[in-house]
């Protein structure tokens, strides 16, 4: 009660604002208590001063020392803060969007620098950049993985680390930083992309057509049309990631119908890898005159699949559902091995086809630069999950006899 009731006997002077000195009955000392904006807490020092005049000329020399050594591990001003320079990043990535007419495309981005609560900018946002280091990254990374029930994929750990990067190199660009420290390493592992068989892939679109042309069903309150079985045939006969930015981004505006033989498609597209050029094989422009017929009072800069959706997010997530219903209805959701199907098993099925079908010929690079793919990935993925082609099988057998 007595060492309560000497507390309780406080003189408090407010210097300014988040300093104040104050004097208990406990010591002969006046101590300094300073607010921590960055840390949103107060602190408190001993002036180790008798006389409150003088106790309060040390307060300032504390609080100066103090900020000196905060500053130390955070930005001492905001043009060196990891959050300055990733607004500058993100507005940057925002007028690039703008020119390449895909508001989609840099999504990614954003979400990880902005989540509300382990985006990067709420982790790193007040550190000074010159301060992060490669163990910071690391203790990032375990962070999420706590906040989650399980790790993160090595591949989003990438991303992450990505963006990292991106950040500190601008601030390498302003002279503000000497070096990026290397980031942590991330070991992947690289899975076979989970496709059909020619059987499988038959008894899907014998099943998607049956259920559209009975106009029976419907999935959340969105009924199956032909316009869905219509996607599958054609992401299988043009190669396009099913995303908001190639499958469900293309308009009428971005395709010219090519009639010389081989009859084809071409394709303007931004992509996942930017802009590029593709064409599609001869099945996917029957498909798109069905389209036509299907939106016959379609303006030029109107979507070509699903275009009653001005959310192209919208669109996608609406078809993944549909496709599941086709993949329950099929008993194709899982393969073999139990990984799941998506829409994405498509592209991978429509890829697999040209590399197994053509007995080796076809060119991989050309086959790889119109999916906008790279001839690493068609060889990670692709190649090596792949069975030994008749024209393989007969090569190899042709040498050594005896």
């Amino acid at each position: 009660m007595a060492e309560e009731s000497l507390n309780s006997k406080k003189t408090i002077k407010h210097l300014r604002r988040g300093l104040s000195i104050y004097k208990t009955g406990r010591s002969p000392f006046w101590h300094v208590r300073i607010y921590d904006a960055v840390k949103k807490k107060y602190v408190v020092r001993s002036t180790k001063e008798m006389n409150r005049i003088e106790a309060a000329e040390v307060a300032e020399e504390i609080v100066e020392t103090y900020k000196k050594k905060q500053n130390s591990s955070h930005a001492v001003s905001k043009n060196r803060s990891f959050e300055h320079y990733a607004k500058l990043l993100s507005e940057i990535t925002k007028q690039k969007a703008k020119s390449s007419r895909n508001k989609y495309a840099f999504s990614d981005q954003a979400k990880i620098l902005f989540r509300e609560r382990d985006g990067l900018v709420s982790y790193f946002g007040k550190h000074d950049v010159g301060k992060i280091t490669s163990g910071m990254v690391r203790d990032y990374l375990l962070f999420l993985d706590k906040r989650r029930d399980k790790p993160l994929a090595m591949s989003t750990k990438s991303k992450q680390c990505g963006v990292i990067r991106q950040v500190l190199m601008l601030a390498l660009e302003d002279g503000v930083i000497d070096i990026i420290p290397p980031m942590p390493k991330q070991r992947t592992v690289d899975k076979p992309r989970v496709s059909f068989s020619d059987a499988e892939y038959g008894l899907l679109l014998e099943t998607a057509r049956k259920i559209a042309d009975a106009g029976e069903t419907s999935v959340r309150g969105v009924p199956v049309t032909r316009e869905h079985y219509n996607v599958i045939v054609f992401a299988v006969h043009s190669f396009l990631r099913p995303t908001e930015t190639e499958l469900f981004g293309i308009r009428h505006c971005d395709i010219e119908v090519m009639n010389e033989e081989p009859k084809h498609l071409l394709m303007t597209l931004t992509g996942k890898t930017g802009y590029r050029k593709s064409a599609t094989l001869d099945a996917a422009v029957d498909i798109y005159a069905k389209q036509r017929v299907l939106h016959s009072d379609a303006k030029p800069t109107d979507y070509v699949f699903m275009p009653e959706y001005t959310n192209r997010t919208t669109a996608v997530n609406t078809y993944r559902r549909i496709f599941n219903h086709f993949l329950q209805e099929t008993g194709l959701k899982k393969d073999k091995d139990g990984n799941d199907r998506s829409p994405y098993s498509l592209r991978h099925y429509a890829l697999q086809t040209r590399l197994v079908k053509s007995d080796g010929k076809v060119n991989i690079y050309w086959l790889a630069e119109n999916a906008g793919t790279s001839v690493d990935q068609l060889e990670r993925f692709y190649l090596k999950n792949l069975a030994p082609s008749a024209a393989k099988v007969r090569n190899i057998q042709s040498f050594g006899d005896g």
